[in-house]
């Protein structure tokens, strides 16, 4: 055996050598261990331990692994410690310690534990020795570390500080390097820490006796202290910080104060030096250490930052959702802030990004993968869209439509158990794929909103206006961040005058350790409290010793500390464990406060902050006995004792009428708003009435007067559903009203205040308290006449009554007479139903006073119905923004009444209480209210700026109190948690920086064996008050604490992330019921679940148990704060991952374990939780030693001694159905008979259970009858029947207790009578009188007017004539009108009423046949067909033998059928109706005939032949002014033959045909005529081939006039994987395919295809042959070229100069053509730089280079970075397309728009403009156009607007020269424009814009020709030479010359004496027109313009159009003499510039 352990054979061998690697092995279960590590063992390792303490080797060998002492290890420690007190050596009294020291085989002596002595003994040794000591008695040193160290032996702190101390002196540096980590590894830090803290209080003389060590040797103590502090943080920096961080910095700081203060003892000047040094190489050593580790997590921002944090939006941009890593900076947990602004800026982005982090991370993964289902930290719905606005109360947003696929999805959601759409979650909407967000916050989870796909949400971060309902779909992405809590916070951190207001700043920010007394305290202040007594006793707070004893107050010591630190300090913090009482005595600092400290009784003093509803309650209602000044602010409060504090109530007694005014107001806008909506969706759910509808729409009025005369209610209804058809009763509609149920309710009275996904709303609202609905808005007008929800309850309800009549036998009328009544109703559900998906379909006729309305079509009824509706709507649509933004400015006005009116109530009330959340919200009320103490109840779980915020500048006492050992603030972003410290607490921080404070030391709560779980393991010095040792023990159990272990598998939650056991939760369910069977009332048992899945469970399966009904079932979470007698944890986890997630959280399970106080019962896998969690193994440790720890629970028979039941498994329940055992129970009731029921722990004195056997009393003394009822009922009359004979002679049986007199008893003997009325035999009961008896025969007059038999029985007294009979029967004829004249069955025409109602019209549909012709109609069968005229096709035949085409009705005649007729005179034939006869005059056929000229008639025959129109040309040359020889028309030719007379200029140039032959911009020779051209001025499109190299290297195949389109090839780009599947034209789409194809026997590739390839091309020769067997000459992994010298000398490949390759030549064959090259040829042509971007070409073909592998990534980058964004350049993105569709659509209305004028004064350039619209409307539905084309129209229009820009200024001008020749050029300019629709080339650019100089021209000149000084002058001889020059210069048919233009101009203005007319043409319009940006304009070396497009830089050469001048240049070099025409635009730099491509050439000022 060995020492602690049990038998255990070695595991890794059995010899010495082997403990190295066997001692790094743990022990888990006690028994098992390494090879050598312990004695026991066969084989020994060097420096063994002994027992298992410590499974390997010793101090000088390698660090070993530690494991916790046992607890059989830690109670002998104890024993050892308590018996060295007498100098026995540490020798143990009690020898049971060393009762198996005999058993140990192969071991020496066994070694002493180590004690007081002991230790006393090493510390005194030599170093060496100590290291060799301590490593002989390692496990019971590194135990005696462990253990908590009692008061007694205090000593044994200074013993091993000495001990390290000479330790360190040693040279063994590895050894003393071991000894003070492992020292750290223990929990002697922890102990020393809290010995320091207790220290200065130590007063007593026994304390001081019993750590005589310290003080008689205290600067030898600090000297030891500072040895060990200096020693670690030179051995391990890490170390130092993490374990004793707090230790060095805080709690020594705290500890040498509190002696100066309290013991007067100052640590001499170069200790304190020294002391200071540590610090601040401890703070270094953290700075370090967090960068380091910041670092290796990706995390590095140091530093200032960029931007101040008050410069940060509160609401996140695009930009920064879509940014990495945002500037921040770690919370400092320990030591203090350089300044407020420092923490300022920390806590804000800290906050920001918790708030915030979470969405950007989810947001990050959407753009990675957007088809992925589920993201971290967010949910996306897609195709949402924004449907209306909303409000509601002081909400107001909008109503956002979510798609049908989400709604799918949502059938499968438990709202209940959802987080999702929780009140105030964070949602972003994007429609632009992530670049910009709309930022909002859900409003509302309803599921009468869900249920229509809508979901209430307000957007933060924009202005709502219409824009935002425009149907646009956006992505919503749901992140569950509650916002608003954030959103107050920050921007209170933010507000510029916050540093100025934060209070307590000296503690918060630098960390001051000592807090000074509140500022209210004078020295003589004094305070009167009541003793345990109710004694009053005075005393001065500030004088200690004049303060009360703590037996006196009745405090413990812990206690008395925490209240007199928390009054006299002003800065106090209280930690208090669970049960301590942390609320108890912040209840009595608050009384103390609230009585005595000096302050008005008539204001607020107290502000109490929690962090729960339900601990603010708790406080609150414990202040209540103490003052009745109280408010509560918030809106989720359950207690009723506070309910007339709360602010809404406190607020109503306000009297301000300027606040409920402003109530009034926004109650009757948010009605109105509420009504305007109500009547929108009206639309939807319902028919408006013909009220509504007739107001928006006159054409309505016609059912009006249609129906007029008849009473009808409502018009447009009966329209609408005018005979509808019957439907029968779906019969599921009925299955579903039996199945229906009434509601349950989702949470148990037990749960009502326990709402796991509840959150704090801040609603302290009472708009709607007083039940005041609200003034309607005006809208009273639009009601509606039908209502879908409506008909759909009504007919449930009529369901209902048809089943409840079914049930009780009603009459068959009844039942056919509501059938028929559900029928209708059902019918016209359907109907609306089906007419709603014709909501959209525009009407197709109009209804006018003419029209039969009962013939108009059903959906035509309806399609008109939706078009008056919709105009209805749209008039409520429109006023609905005005109310809503009248709604805004009332929310804000009321918002500030109310804070007024609460501000007034709250400053005259003492205590105020809220949660943190409220504070942040309220923080400018809480600055008015100005409260000077504020208490802070839960701080340990409060984020530090929630507190922060909470504070003002009147805040002079803060008092935290909390216990940072329990649960966390809770951080959204886990990421700022682990890097950032985010949550840590202010609380926490305070504590671990070792600011004043205390701790809680005795717990009121949990019996012993409970609170063993908690301390020491968590708690080392945690007491139990003497009341939790006397708890009973827990009824029906063994164990009072028992943890089940389990092997049940946990499940995943559906839609969340939490898990459930179902196993587990039965099990618990199971317990707990009977556990309520023991007697125990529902609030004293309590079920916690760790996670909210299992909580879900639990709850619904709560209704199958009989006692559970009431039994509170909550999450862990939520229950910090309470307690329970009984408490059954559900721990759920148990996986195959071995995961136990926030189950191996310490202050989570601090929390779990410390909730009950008598009974604690867990359930989990505790194997999984030991793997796991070293916590969890100390708590197994404890739970084993007290025999609470197993698979299977004892339950115990309280009545049967005794009665044990075992249970492994839920079935196990069975055997204690009662909550006793399966014995009887035997108790003996009161009648004497034994308990009728099994065994049964409740109900023990049977006060409720009743006996269940037979009464045996005799209740007739007569008979001896005995009592018919069970024993427990009372014995009532006997009542058995016995025959008696009555009065009347009958015999009768009667009640045994009744006389035969009795007048209750009544004969009921049958007698024979006659009726005296009727004389009709009948029968009566003896008892009645004749009188009373009615006549059963039938009616002896029956028979009915109708022929029906009358269904009563004989009436004679009642309506004998049957005058107010109304017979119920079928009515047997036909319906009304009837014409089938039917016999027999009537079928449909049957009327369907009953006999007594009013037969209606027949309408059912047959066919008649119409008298007057042979046509039939189907009408209606009571109308008569021949009251409307036939409106068929007639057909009759007519006398010509053609049919009439007439209708019925009309008269025949008039043959309109079109037939061929021969035309008299010349015989051509014509088609014309036929009923006309035909003229020559109709011929439309070429004439033919001969003229007098001798040419053929080209005009049509019909018309008269005319020799003067005819245009043959004839064969007379004429010579035109142009140079060539014309052949002219005949008619022109003849006329100037015979006439003599000169042909015209403009006639011979018209008709030029020589070839124009002039050399176009495009480089081709112009293949139009001299007149085509205009002799040069507007040359033709030319038609040539383009054959321009496009970028692909392929050559444009269209011709030159049309746009160059994108190449249509097939791409020839491919790969091993796969070819390119695009277009040539196309972006090619790269390889993405693994692993690349690049691979030989050297290297491969790893990457993708398409990603350039980690390997360069393999140069080495190829290593194999060719087919003919000589040596390839390729390169390896290259395929092999076909070339061999010595196969094929004449074939073999040559060099570019035609010499065959040298014989070292390496050689590769292009894959794209069969050419042969060296590789050096090939590497240096492919690694060339061109100055063109183009694909390389095969040098032979000119193919280009694409798929030759070895250039695979030079080719790809080229692609990638070059060619392919050209190509989309060119193709443009469909975006890039659909915008400039747009934008040319919006210019060329804008053209029209500008123009109307031009439209109406010139018929060409209107032309022209339908031209253009026309083109640009068919290219919006041209998918394949390309963005070059759509670029052309820019052209054209920027043309077009300049030409008509011209046209009216000359029209404006009001010019009465040159009139028609202006009207020549706008059509000459407007015909080249049309002609050239699809591209005008840069030639036509050039002419076009000549022509416009000249047209400039045009006007100058007629400007001056119509001046009255040329009129005057104009015979002048000068004027006239002048005004000839310049007629000839601007309207010659020559090529327009500007510079000679103005020339001749200016000379005319000068002959004439005019000035300022003359100008060379204005430049904007040019610019304008040809449509380039700034920088494209230049100017030849003689000045005149031209200009050069694409990117603006000079490439080629050309001449100029107006002086053949050398222009362009190229490589962006102009040509020497041209430069920048800067005055053309106004541009600084040419375009193609790199300051131009910085924006330089736009000014922005």
């Amino acid at each position: 055996m060995s020492d602690f352990g049990g038998p255990g054979p070695s595991r890794q061998g059995r010899g010495g050598n082997s403990n190295r690697r066997a001692g790094r092995h743990r022990s888990h279960d006690g028994r098992g261990r390494g090879a050598g590590a312990a004695r026991g063992g066969r084989g020994r390792g060097t420096g063994a331990a002994r027992g298992n303490i410590n499974a390997g080797p010793g101090i000088l060998g390698e660090r070993p692994a530690l494991i916790s002492a046992t607890p059989e290890q830690q109670n002998m420690l104890q024993q050892i410690v308590h018996n060295n007190t007498d100098g026995s050596h540490g020798h143990s009294k009690n020898n049971n310690a060393h009762s198996n020291q005999k058993n140990d085989r192969g071991r020496g002596k066994r070694d002493r534990p180590m004690g007081f002595k002991m230790l006393e003994e090493i510390s005194k040794s030599d170093s060496v020795d100590i290291i060799e000591k301590i490593n002989q008695q390692k496990a019971f040193f590194t135990l005696l570390l462990d253990t908590p160290v009692d008061k007694k032996k205090s000593d044994i702190f200074f013993l091993v500080l000495e001990l390290i101390t000479n330790v360190w002196k040693t040279s063994f540096e590895e050894s003393k390097k071991l000894l003070l980590l492992e020292l750290c590894n223990t929990k002697f830090i922890d102990h020393l820490q809290l010995y320091l803290m207790q220290l200065p209080y130590t007063v007593s003389r026994e304390d001081k006796y019993f750590n005589k060590y310290y003080w008689t040797r205290e600067k030898e103590f600090w000297g030891h202290f500072m040895n060990l502090c200096e020693c670690l943080i030179n051995v391990s920096p890490a170390t130092a910080v993490h374990k004793c961080g707090a230790l060095i910095e805080a709690t020594s700081k705290s500890c040498l104060e509190g002696l100066e203060e309290k013991q007067g003892f100052k640590l001499p000047e170069e200790y304190t030096t020294r002391m200071t040094k540590i610090r601040e190489s401890l703070k270094v050593c953290d700075q370090v250490q967090i960068q380091n580790q910041r670092r290796s997590e990706g995390i590095d921002e140091v530093g200032e930052p960029l931007e101040s944090f008050r410069e940060l939006s509160v609401l996140p941009s695009g930009a920064e959702l879509l940014e990495r890593r945002p500037f921040l900076r770690p919370n400092v947990v320990e030591g203090a802030y350089a300044d407020v602004e420092h923490y300022l800026d920390v806590q804000f982005r800290l906050l920001r990004e918790d708030c915030f982090g979470p969405l950007r991370e989810g947001i990050h993964q959407y753009i990675e993968d957007p088809r992925k289902k589920k993201y971290d930290n967010i949910r996306v719905y897609r195709n949402v869209k924004f449907l209306e606005p909303y409000a509601s109360k002081q909400k107001i947003g909008s109503i956002v439509l979510l798609d049908e696929n989400t709604m799918k999805m949502f059938k499968r959601v438990n709202w209940a158990h959802s987080k999702r759409f929780l009140f105030g979650s964070l949602v972003v909407f994007t429609k632009d794929n992530c670049k910009s967000f709309l930022v909002g916050t859900i409003l509302e989870r309803d599921e009468k909103f869900l249920n229509k796909r809508q979901l209430p949400v307000n957007i933060v971060n924009s202005a709502i206006d219409s824009n935002l309902y425009n149907d646009d779909p956006y992505i919503m992405i749901e992140c569950e961040v509650y916002f608003e809590p954030y959103y107050h916070v920050l921007k209170a951190l933010q507000d510029p005058g916050f540093p100025e207001h934060l209070a307590m700043s000296k503690y918060i920010v630098d960390v001051e350790k000592v807090p000074e007394k509140p500022a209210y305290l004078t020295p003589g202040t004094i305070y009167q409290i009541q003793n345990k007594d109710l004694e009053d006793m005075k005393f001065i707070v500030l004088e200690d010793h004049s303060w009360p004893l703590q037996t006196e107050l009745g405090l413990n010591n812990t206690q008395y500390e925490a209240y007199k630190l928390a009054l006299t300090h002003e800065f106090a913090v209280i930690q208090g464990p669970p049960g301590t009482g942390k609320t108890f005595l912040g209840v009595k600092v608050a009384e103390t406060l609230l009585k005595y400290a000096p302050f008005p009784k008539i204001r607020c003093c107290m502000l109490v902050i929690c962090y729960t509803n339900h601990a603010l309650d708790q406080f609150l209602e414990a202040l209540l006995p103490i003052t009745q000044s109280l408010a509560r602010i918030g809106g989720r409060s359950r207690n009723e004792a506070l309910n007339q504090f709360n602010i809404n109530n406190l607020r109503r007694k306000n009297n301000s009428s300027y606040y409920h005014e402003r109530r009034i107001e926004l109650k009757t806008l948010v009605s109105a708003i509420d009504h305007a909506q109500a009547r929108v969706d009206a639309l939807n759910s319902g028919v408006l009435s013909y009220k509504s509808i007739v107001a928006y729409n006159e054409e309505c009025k016609i059912l009006e007067n249609f129906y007029r005369g008849r009473t009808i209610k409502d018009v447009l209804k009966h329209w609408l559903f005018e005979n509808v058809d019957d439907i029968k009763i779906d019969p599921t509609l009925l299955e579903q009203v039996e199945n229906e149920q009434p509601d349950e309710l989702v949470n148990n009275n037990a749960d009502v205040d326990d709402d796991i996904f509840a959150r704090d709303e801040i609603d302290y609202d009472d708009l709607y308290d007083d039940g005041f609905p609200g003034e309607k808005p005006g809208y009273d007008s639009v009601t509606t006449s039908f209502s879908l929800p409506d008909k759909e309850e009504k007919i449930k309800s009529l369901l209902r009554r048809f089943q409840d009549l079914q049930n009780n036998g009603s009459s068959t009328y009844e039942l056919r007479e509501l059938e028929n009544e559900i029928c209708r109703v059902y019918s016209e559900v359907k109907l609306f139903k089906d007419m709603l998906e014709h909501r959209s379909r525009p009407p197709r006729i109009r209804l006018t006073n003419a029209l039969d309305l009962t013939t108009v079509p059903r959906v035509e009824r309806w399609s008109l119905y939706f078009k008056w509706a919709n105009v209805a709507m749209e008039d409520v649509k429109k006023k609905i923004p005005q109310i809503e933004e009248r709604l805004r400015s009332a929310a804000v006005a009321y918002e500030e009444a109310r804070m007024m009116v609460d501000l007034s109530v709250l400053k005259r009330t003492r205590v105020v209480g809220m949660t943190t959340s409220g504070a942040a919200r309220l923080r400018k009320l809480l600055a008015e209210i100005a409260a000077p103490i504020v208490v802070v109840e839960e701080a340990a779980e409060v984020l530090e700026s929630h507190i922060v915020t909470s504070l003002t500048k009147s805040c002079q006492h803060l008092i935290l109190i909390g216990d940072h050992q329990q649960l966390r603030p809770s951080a959204a972003y886990l990421r700022l948690a682990r890097y950032y410290e985010l949550e840590v607490s202010l609380f926490e921080r305070m504590i671990r920086n070792g600011v004043h404070s205390r701790r809680l030391g005795v717990q009121h709560r949990m019996r012993p064996e409970i609170a063993a779980l908690v301390s020491p393991i968590i708690y080392s010095d945690l007491q139990n008050h003497r009341s939790v040792e006397d708890f009973p023990p827990v009824r029906g159990v063994a164990h009072n604490l028992f943890f089940f272990s389990h092997d049940y598998r946990e499940q995943c939650e559906d839609d969340s992330s939490s898990r459930k056991n179902t196993q587990e939760g039965d099990l618990v369910l199971r317990l707990a019921n009977y556990l309520m069977q023991q007697g125990y009332k529902p609030e004293e048992v309590t079920i916690l679940a760790a996670y909210s899945g299992q909580l879900f469970y639990m709850r619904k399966q709560r209704s199958l148990y009989d006692h559970l009904s009431n039994v509170k079932i909550t999450v862990l979470d939520n229950y910090q704060g309470e307690e329970s007698k009984i408490i059954l944890l559900s721990l759920v986890r148990n996986n195959d991952n071995d995961s136990i997630g926030f189950l191996g959280t310490e202050n989570r399970i601090c929390v779990a374990l410390s909730r009950a106080r008598e009974g604690f019962f867990i359930f989990g896998n505790i194997d999984l939780l030991k793997r796991k969690s070293e916590l969890w193994t100390k708590i197994a440790a404890t739970l084993e030693k007290n025999g609470s720890l197993g698979t299977s629970l004892k339950l115990k028979c309280d009545n049967h001694n005794g009665q044990i039941t075992t249970i492994t498994s839920v079935s196990d329940f069975v055997k204690v159905p009662e909550g006793g055992c399966l014995l009887d129970c035997k108790y003996n009731l009161p009648c004497g008979h034994a308990c009728p029921r099994v065994c049964h722990a409740y109900d023990l004195v049977h006060a409720k259970i009743q006996c269940t056997k037979d009464c045996e009393r005799k209740i007739c003394q007569v008979e001896g009858h005995k009592c018919p009822f069970k024993c427990a009922k009372e014995c009532q009359p006997c009542k058995r029947l016995v025959e008696k004979s009555l009065p009347c002679g009958h015999n009768k049986a009667v009640p045994c207790f009744k006389e035969p007199g009795d007048p209750s008893i009544q004969c009921t003997a049958p007698v024979d009578v006659t009726l005296p009325d009727c004389g009709h035999q009948a029968k009566k009961e003896c008892y009645m009188k004749t009188s009373d008896v009615k006549c059963k025969d039938k009616c002896p007059n029956g028979r009915l007017k109708c022929g029906h038999a009358c269904r009563r029985t004989c009436h004679v007294n009642d309506d004998p004539d049957h005058v107010r009979y109304t017979c119920l029967k079928a009515c047997p004829k036909a319906k009304k009108g009837c014409t089938a004249n039917l016999e027999g069955d009537l079928g449909e025409h049957k009327c369907l009423r009953s006999c007594f109602e009013e037969c209606v019209d027949c309408n059912v549909q047959v066919i008649k046949k119409r008298s007057g012709c042979t046509h039939s109609k189907r009408v209606a069968c009571h109308e008569d067909v021949n009251a409307k005229p036939c409106r068929e096709k007639c057909a009759r035949s007519l006398p010509c033998g053609h049919h009439c085409k007439k209708l019925c009705f009309e008269k025949c005649g008039d043959c309109k059928q079109k037939t061929k007729k021969p035309i008299p005179g010349c015989n051509h034939e014509i088609v014309i109706e036929c009923g006309t006869e035909p003229t020559r005059d109709m011929c439309r056929l070429k004439c033919g005939r001969v003229m007098a000229c001798g040419h053929a008639c080209q005009a049509q025959c019909g018309e008269p032949c005319d020799i003067t129109k005819c245009t043959e040309i004839t064969p007379r040359s004429f010579s035109s002014p142009c140079g060539h020889n014309v052949q002219l028309p005949c008619n022109v030719s003849r006329q100037a033959t015979q006439t003599g007379s000169a042909v015209s200029v403009e006639t011979l140039l018209s008709q030029c045909a020589a070839l124009c032959g002039a050399l176009l911009r495009c480089g081709h020779v112009c293949g139009g005529s001299c007149a085509g051209c205009r002799q040069g001025r507007l040359h033709q499109p030319c038609a040539a081939r383009c054959h321009q190299l496009n970028i692909c290297g392929h050559r444009c195949e269209e011709p030159c006039n049309q746009v160059c389109p994108p190449c249509r090839r097939k791409c020839e780009v491919k790969c091993p994987h796969s070819p390119c599947s695009n277009l040539c034209g196309a972006p090619c789409t790269m390889c993405s395919e693994t692993p690349c194809g690049r691979s030989c026997e050297h290297s491969s590739c790893k990457r993708t295809c398409g990603a350039p390839c980690d390997r360069a091309p393999c140069s080495v020769a190829c290593p194999l042959s060719l087919a003919c067997g000589h040596p390839c000459r390729g390169l390896c992994g290259e395929p092999c070229p076909p070339a061999c010298r010595l196969c094929d000398p004449e074939g073999f490949p040559t060099d570019l100069l035609g010499d065959p390759y040298e014989d070292d030549a390496k050689l590769i064959q292009l894959q794209d053509c069969p050419h042969i090259f060296d590789v050096d040829t090939l590497d240096t042509l492919m690694n060339s730089k061109d100055d063109t971007i183009q694909l390389k070409a095969c040098p032979w073909c000119r193919q280009p280079i694409v798929n030759t592998y070895r250039y695979k990534d030079l080719i790809n980058k080229l692609l990638k970075n070059d060619i392919n964004p050209i190509k989309a350049k060119v193709y443009g993105t469909d975006a890039q397309r659909r915008t400039k569709k747009l934008e040319m659509l919006h210019k060329v209305m804008e053209l029209a728009d500008a123009h109307k004028r031009t439209f109406l004064a010139s018929k060409e350039w209107s032309n022209a403009l339908h031209v253009m619209v026309k083109i640009i409307k068919c290219a919006q539905n041209d998918r394949k156009i390309s963005l070059l084309q759509l670029e052309m129209n820019d052209i054209y229009i920027n043309f077009l607007d300049t030409v008509g820009q011209y046209y009216m200024k000359y029209k404006d001008a009001h010019l009465s020269q040159l009139e028609m020749e202006m009207k020549t050029q706008v059509k000459l300019l407007c015909n080249v424009l049309t002609t050239n629709s699809h591209k005008i080339s840069e030639q036509q650019q050039l002419d076009i814009d000549n022509e416009l100089r000249r047209m400039n021209s045009m006007i100058q000149l007629a400007k001056i020709l119509s001046h009255e000084s040329y009129k005057s002058s104009e015979t002048n001889e000068n004027v006239m030479q002048a005004s000839a020059a310049a007629n000839d210069a601007v309207l010659s048919w020559r090529v327009f010359n500007e510079g000679k233009g103005v020339e001749c101009l200016k000379k005319l203005e000068n002959a004439v004496k005019l000035s300022g007319i003359a100008s060379r043409e204005e430049r904007a319009m040019i610019v304008r027109a040809i449509g380039l940006r700034a920088g494209h304009w230049y100017k030849c070396p003689n000045g005149h313009f031209y200009c050069i497009g694409e990117c603006g830089g000079a490439m080629q050469l050309s001449k100029c159009p107006d002086c053949g001048a050398a222009i362009g240049g190229q490589q962006h070099q102009l040509t020497a003499g041209n430069q920048h025409a800067r005055e053309m635009d106004g541009s600084q730099f040419a375009a193609w510039s790199e300051e131009a491509n910085n924006m330089a050439n736009f000014n922005f000022d």
